[in-house]
């Protein structure tokens, strides 16, 4: 169990615990299939049972976190089988919201897209992780909203979500962060010129590297 910590503040939010709980697991703090108990998370916080029980409502709604029967919440995992499955869909998905990008996007929306890129640039960099998270996430969502289909950038926003635990397990890893940064840039570049296939091909390299990171860092605990 992990010791409480001295309380900063008296009865936190359930953000508050949300995104300290968030925080946790994009770090690796907790890590996949970990109980998150939740009298010991009260103990630590101060908050009410009402709050902790939001913040793993927030949590199961973006991925994060599942329940289980007679195991209660706790950090969501997938089996190999399940991931490949994952990004399988994935790919199909983005890259055909890739192939819509056949003429040189508008400057607003470049504009809207490096200012994105730019900030979580910055996070990464500073390594505020739960920014990192947010701003990846609105740059993609940005950019296949752009797409002009909003019932594929729909599906696509829900698989992202059912990824994030794979996504977020190599957050930690700033050579992966700053490969990810180069290709953020790199796709604003291929969509502001109309290049819609070399969109694609980053895009699929992009998407597949942290699922890659996963499979081996599970294969290693796994194996230990």
């Amino acid at each position: 169990m992990r010791s409480a910590k001295p309380l900063t503040e008296q009865g936190k939010s359930w953000d508050t615990v949300y995104r300290d709980l968030q925080r946790g697991i994009i770090s690796g703090q907790y890590r996949p299939r970990e109980r998150l108990v939740e009298d010991e998370i009260i103990a630590r916080t101060g908050a009410t049972r009402h709050a902790v029980r939001r913040a793993f409502d927030e949590l199961e709604r973006l991925g994060l976190a599942i329940r289980q029967p007679n195991k209660g919440v706790q950090v969501r995992d997938y089996s190999i089988a399940e991931i490949e499955e994952l990004y399988d869909i994935r790919e199909c998905l983005e890259m055909r919201a890739a192939s819509r990008f056949s003429r040189p996007a508008s400057e607003e929306l470049v504009a809207r897209l490096t200012d994105i890129a730019t900030r979580h640039r910055e996070a990464s960099r500073t390594q505020h992780f739960a920014d990192v998270f947010s701003l990846n996430n609105a740059f993609h969502e940005t950019l296949y909203r752009a797409a002009g289909n909003q019932q594929l950038a729909d599906a696509i926003i829900h698989y992202t979500f059912a990824t994030h635990p794979i996504r977020t397990r190599a957050f930690p890893n700033e050579e992966l962060r700053e490969i990810a940064i180069t290709e953020h840039f790199a796709m604003i570049e291929a969509i502001a010129r109309g290049e819609g296939v070399a969109l694609g091909e980053i895009i699929r390299t992009h998407i597949q590297r942290p699922k890659e990171f996963y499979l081996k860092a599970t294969y290693i605990q796994s194996a230990l």
